[in-house]
């Protein structure tokens, strides 16, 4: 019996140990007519085989802000496999054309 209780309170502290992550990039110029894109990525063995690069598919070729997140799942899941599997969520927007003005 008393192996049970122990088994509870590892996973519950486990649980209040681990976090969400979320880290947010942005640039100078913000804008509110963005274009968000969305990607999951997962890192295998500690990093040593990367993944592959997300294209970021700006029509501006510029980025406004970047958002790399993890969850309570995927911090269980790099938990769980020791790090050999860390799967990450990657949010960016795409800033929108700049529109050149004519001279009348």
């Amino acid at each position: 019996m008393a192996r049970l209780p122990s088994a509870y309170l590892w996973l519950l502290s486990l649980l209040f140990i681990t976090g969400c992550a979320n880290t947010r990039l942005v640039s100078l110029h913000s804008s509110d007519n963005i274009q968000h894109h969305t990607a999951t990525r997962v890192n295998y063995l500690w990093g040593l085989v990367q993944p592959k690069d997300i294209p970021a598919q700006c029509e501006s070729q510029s980025i406004c802000q970047v958002v790399t997140q993890t969850n309570l799942g995927y911090i269980l899941l790099s938990a769980a496999t020791l790090g050999i599997v860390v799967p990450q969520k990657v949010v960016w927007d795409c800033c929108p054309p700049v529109e050149k003005e004519e001279k009348l």
